[in-house]
């Protein structure tokens, strides 16, 4: 009979990001946002860390190295290529490129079918429809905030947009190779406390929707990234 391997810690959060990433793909797909691209997917992977805490779910330790195209998560690719050979996602204009260090390469990413089915079993769980449930809020804000202005470069916009989240803006004036989600002092990121501020306000108003609270949040750092842009 053979013996059964232990799940390390190690495993477990492995696992735990493919999971992540898989339902971001489709969260992304499902809100109608532009195609999910390299630079979107890690993007969108670094603004969820960074609000997980206001859906009260503990972000993952991964961390984030910093480059020209913004942050990247060696893990995402590997992620990416054991849900692709597994059939859940399909990669379209694959641009692998040399990197001493790291697995990069580009493309445009969607679910298949069996990744869509496999996405409703994930979500049966209660912390994969909580991530989920994260994760869509995030795109469909992002969503409705592109929706604001008509604009033929709404992939960029996109872009910007993200990158113009607190906790990355925090992470981009510190010097070093990694951008930090969290300060060890710090008991939330700069975007929980601006999420939970707007939290505040919104219910005050009489609104009690977590994505009533994301959409405006993102609707803000969309103006913020069309003022960069302009």
């Amino acid at each position: 009979m053979a013996k059964l391997k232990q799940v390390t810690v190690a495993d477990h959060e492995r696992l735990f990001f493919i999971r992540w990433v898989h339902l971001l793909i489709i969260a992304n797909d499902a809100a109608g946002l532009p195609e999910a691209t390299r630079q979107r997917l890690h993007a969108l992977l670094f603004v969820s860390f960074a609000s997980s805490k206001f859906y009260e779910i503990k972000p993952l330790r991964m961390r984030a190295r910093r480059t020209d195209h913004g942050p990247y998560y060696r893990m995402a690719h590997v992620a990416l290529g054991h849900l692709v050979m597994a059939g859940f996602v399909e990669v379209t204009e694959f641009r692998p490129y040399p990197a001493p260090r790291d697995l990069q390469f580009e493309g445009i990413f969607r679910p298949t079918l069996d990744g869509l089915r496999a996405g409703e079993k994930l979500r049966k769980t209660l912390t994969g429809e909580k991530i989920y449930r994260l994760l869509l809020d995030i795109c469909l804000a992002s969503a409705e905030a592109l929706d604001t202005e008509v604009r033929p470069d709404e992939a960029a916009v996109l872009d910007q947009t993200l990158s113009e989240d607190l906790t990355y803006q925090r992470a981009l004036k510190k010097h070093g190779e990694m951008l930090e989600l969290e300060d060890p002092a710090d008991l939330q990121t700069p975007t929980v406390r601006g999420l939970m501020a707007i939290d505040e306000r919104l219910q005050g108003r009489g609104f009690f929707n977590k994505r009533d609270t994301v959409a405006v949040y993102q609707t803000l750092m969309f103006k913020r990234a069309i003022g960069v842009m302009q």
